[in-house]
């Protein structure tokens, strides 16, 4: 039982985040005529990943995790593999990003840029999948983003970041072998994980 309780207590560890917002000027949000949205979504390379079992080896602390590291990179790089199908992260975040920012009425959204135009730019921090707590065996979303909005100069007016928790999430866990397997099912609990999230991000400016 206390082994159970610790592995879950490392795993929050593991899956936590930090929420930040650098607020927008009045200045510079009077200045902005329209808002380009950027179609180039950076993503991390490697997702991250932690199955059934997973948080086990954190119940060790640091010398748990390195003489496991490599078992545990090789199983994520094959559980990559197989959930490369279908549609990508990136293409899902732009999307729900943009559905929010319509939806929400703060942006004078364009699709060209113009005299005083400013650009948003999503960028995926992390991604991947996760046991939402020590005991499952089924998956949810994991997500971290940023949003930051600069003006034609480069210069950051507004940026925001968050993640998506996995502890008590609004995304509903799947087996592991639907989310391996179902692209239809997978592409939806990643949208619905982004979907939240960035109206997280966006309810802050």
């Amino acid at each position: 039982m206390f082994a159970r309780i610790m592995a879950m207590a490392a795993m929050a560890v593991f899956l936590s985040g930090c929420a930040t917002t650098a607020q927008i000027s009045g200045a510079d949000r009077a200045a902005i005529k329209s808002v380009v949205v950027s179609r180039e979504v950076a993503v991390p390379e490697k997702m991250t990943y932690m199955g059934p079992g997973g948080a086990t080896h954190m119940v060790f602390g640091v010398v748990g995790a390195l003489a496991t590291q490599s078992s545990r990179d090789a199983t994520r790089d094959a559980f990559q593999k197989e959930v490369s199908s279908g549609a990508t992260i990136d293409q899902i975040a732009y999307e729900e990003t943009l559905a929010q920012l319509r939806q929400s009425g703060k942006f004078p959204l364009r699709d060209t840029r113009d005299a005083g135009s400013a650009t948003l730019h999503i960028l995926v921090e992390g991604y991947g999948f996760s046991i939402p707590n020590g005991f499952s065996s089924n998956l949810v979303p994991t997500l971290r983003m940023r949003l930051e909005l600069k003006d034609s100069g480069g210069r950051v007016l507004w940026t925001a970041r968050d993640y998506l928790s996995v502890l008590g999430g609004p995304v509903e866990p799947l087996a592991a072998d639907v989310i391996r397997t179902n692209a239809a099912a997978r592409e939806a609990s990643w949208r619905a994980g982004a979907k939240a999230l960035a109206a997280k991000l966006v309810a802050t400016y």
